[in-house]
C-alpha cells in the first residue's frame, strides 16, 4: 500500500503541517483504494490513527467524506476543491465536440454531471441556441429527480 505522507518540511510561519496532513488524507483515496478503514487511511497517509480520525471526522462534517459502517470514502463535493483547476483544463473539453454535435442534431442542451447526494453537479454543459435559455454553468447544482434517485439506489443494492 503506497504511502502519501506529507513532505518532510519543518512547520513554521510558511507551512501549516495540519493542512498538509489533511491533504495527505484526501490523497490517500484513489482508484485502488476508493473506500478505506481508519487504519488504512492512517497507514496510507503516514500518520497515527488518532490524527487520521480527527481529519476524517472534520472532512465528514464538511461533507467531503462519508462513512458507511467502518469505511470512509470521498464525496463528489471534493471536486469543489479542484474547481478552478478543473475548469482551466481541457479535460472536459474532450467531450465537448461530441456534445456540441448532439446539441446540433437534437436542438436541446446537453450536460455532463456527477451525483452528489441527492443533487447533480454539472461538470460540462453545452446549451442549445434558443431565444430563452437557462444559464447553468460548471459547478451548478440541481436536485436529482426522485425517480432517478430511486433507480440509482435500487441499482446500487443489487450489486
Amino acid at each position: 500500500m503506497p504511502s502519501v505522507a506529507p513532505p518532510a518540511i519543518a512547520p513554521g510561519d510558511s507551512f501549516v503541517q495540519s493542512f498538509a496532513r489533511g491533504l495527505a488524507v484526501i490523497r490517500s483515496f484513489s482508484a485502488e483504494a476508493p473506500s478505506q478503514t481508519l487504519s488504512e487511511v492512517a497507514a496510507r497517509a503516514g500518520m497515527t490513527r488518532a490524527g487520521a480520525r480527527r481529519i476524517l471526522l472534520t472532512l465528514q462534517s464538511l461533507d467531503y467524506v462519508e462513512q458507511h459502517e467502518k469505511r470512509f470514502r470521498l464525496t463528489p463535493k471534493i471536486l469543489d476543491l479542484g474547481f478552478a483547476y478543473l475548469s482551466s483544463l481541457p479535460l472536459w473539453h474532450l467531450a465537448e465536440p461530441t456534445m456540441s454535435r448532439l446539441v446540433g442534431d437534437v436542438k436541446e442542451s446537453c450536460s455532463a454531471a456527477v451525483l452528489d447526494g441527492s443533487e447533480i453537479v454539472y461538470v460540462l454543459r453545452v446549451p442549445t441556441r434558443k431565444i430563452m435559455s437557462i444559464n447553468l454553468g460548471i459547478g451548478s447544482r440541481l436536485p436529482m429527480p426522485r425517480l432517478m434517485l430511486m433507480i440509482l439506489r435500487v441499482g446500487t443494492r443489487s450489486t
